[in-house]
């Protein structure tokens, strides 16, 4: 009885293999049509490139002044102590993507109307609501529709719009080993990403910068009445060494060009394309259309049992 299931099931087989020989022109024809719709897309794409956008800590963490014994005076004093280059360049991770940043890039208006090209209007010179096409009111009653929410009232580009932008835009990444910070992106307008990693980067780093000298400030005068009201030896040698620090470092922040994150590298974007990827896309049509072939021969031949 098993021997002749397995006869059966090789039968079928054969007559499987034979129907789809039988129609191998059926499947030869959707096959080029599915290149040709491949091709037409691939035709009409944007090609998009990567940029890449490399940092490194300016400092390493030998370099930075240690507060062990003064957190608790400084503490009652009501004043923060300077943080590590580690954590001064999570702050920068962070604060590069906020809407702080974002409301100090939005005065640049020629990167801004590039950003939000589809909502400018030369005519009126001023951003207005893009008007959509057949295919998006569609979209947009369909989704009304099933979804039950109301469109939202047009907001005009502001920190917020920009920052979630950026977040959507562009990737934020630190590699494990190095701990370098690494910006990266896929667009069809490099040269704009690019202005935009460049300007960023400079906003984020000036901020941090500029804390960081208010607050040294405040730290530095902190040390110096400490140092006038102590009396052991060894508490103002630490403290002495804390004030050279603090000073060398806050020199530093107020003559160097970088402060927490240096760029490793120039931004980089790829030669060629990376985005769409014509082998891909024309293989899976290849895939798609000998599916689509193979599944209208079954059918036919279902139907025709």
């Amino acid at each position: 009885m098993t021997s002749t299931k397995f006869e059966n099931d090789e039968i079928d087989l054969r007559e499987l293999f034979a129907s789809l020989w039988n129609g191998k022109w059926l499947i030869i024809f959707c096959v080029l049509v599915a290149i040709a719709v491949a091709s037409a897309y691939l035709r009409n794409a944007d090609r998009r490139y990567t940029v890449t956008y490399t940092f490194q800590p300016t400092s390493n963490d030998e370099n930075v002044p240690t507060f062990s014994g003064l957190g608790g005076i400084a503490s009652l004093a009501g004043i923060t102590l300077p943080t590590s280059s580690s954590s001064d360049f999570s702050k920068y991770k962070f604060l590069i993507k906020s809407e702080e940043v974002a409301a100090s890039l939005l005065k640049d208006e020629r990167l801004v109307k590039q950003i939000f090209k589809t909502e400018w209007n030369e005519n009126s010179n001023s951003f207005e609501k893009p008007q959509l096409n057949m295919l998006g009111n569609f979209k947009k009653s369909l989704k009304t529709l099933l979804s039950g929410t109301q469109e939202l009232e047009y907001l005009p580009p502001n920190a917020a719009r920009l920052s979630v932008w950026f977040q959507t835009t562009i990737n934020i990444s630190t590699d494990r080993e190095t701990g370098f910070l690494k910006l990266s992106s896929e667009s069809s307008s490099p040269n704009l990403i690019e202005s935009i990693m460049i300007n960023t980067s400079k906003i984020t780093d000036n901020l941090l910068k500029e804390r960081y000298i208010a607050n040294a400030e405040e730290m530095m005068l902190f040390y110096q009445t400490q140092l006038s009201k102590a009396r052991a030896r060894e508490h103002r040698e630490a403290l002495a060494k804390l004030i050279a620090q603090e000073d060398q470092k806050l020199m530093l922040a107020s003559k160097g060009d970088y402060f927490v994150a240096e760029p490793l590298t120039a931004p980089s974007i790829s030669l060629y394309p990376t985005s769409p990827k014509s082998t891909l896309i024309l293989a899976l049509a290849i895939v798609l259309g000998t599916f689509i072939g193979a599944t209208l021969i079954l059918i036919r031949k279902a139907m025709g049992a």
